[in-house]
């Protein structure tokens, strides 16, 4: 009959086994050659151009649309917190101006549609006046059924 030994108290505990130096430097070489090979297949796939790495059909490697972020919309409207308990209605439209004033501009989305922004002082836009043919991106906010444009600009 075998008895184990309990430790004895005050007794330096025992350590346990660490890696060695040779044992580390192998983990962490195994790690970076993973990583490396990671990164190469990430890369490939995004770029192959199918629409569909990274994601369901219409997702482009990098995320929505393609590679660097979302696809372009033509126009949007999104209803966000204020962070004071209430609402607020957002636009995004991309187009060409087509009418274009200090106080107002309109711009009109390759599928037809067209809105007419209110300008103020505090719209971002060029330093040029906006030009009817110009190609742009507005950001702008609903109230009352008014759409007042907090940005406008040339559209990339």
């Amino acid at each position: 009959m075998s008895v184990e030994q309990q430790p004895v108290w005050g007794a330096p505990a025992e350590h346990p086994k660490t890696w060695s130096n040779r044992t580390t430097a192998a983990a962490v070489g195994i790690a970076a050659a993973l990583a490396v090979v990671g990164g190469v297949v990430i890369y490939a796939t995004a770029g192959s151009g199918d629409g569909h790495a990274g994601g369901p059909p219409g997702w482009g490697g990098g995320g929505p649309g393609g590679p660097g972020g979302f696809q372009r919309s033509l126009h949007g409207e999104s209803v966000v917190s204020d962070g004071k308990g209430g609402f607020s209605t957002e636009l995004t439209q991309t187009g060409d101006v087509t009418a274009a004033s200090d106080s107002s501009v309109t711009v009109r989305s390759q599928d037809g549609f067209s809105q007419t922004y209110v300008l103020n002082t505090d719209t971002r836009k060029p330093s040029q006046p906006l030009q009817t043919g110009t190609q742009v991106s507005v950001r702008a906010t609903e109230q009352d059924g008014a759409a007042t444009a907090t940005m406008v600009m040339p559209a990339r």
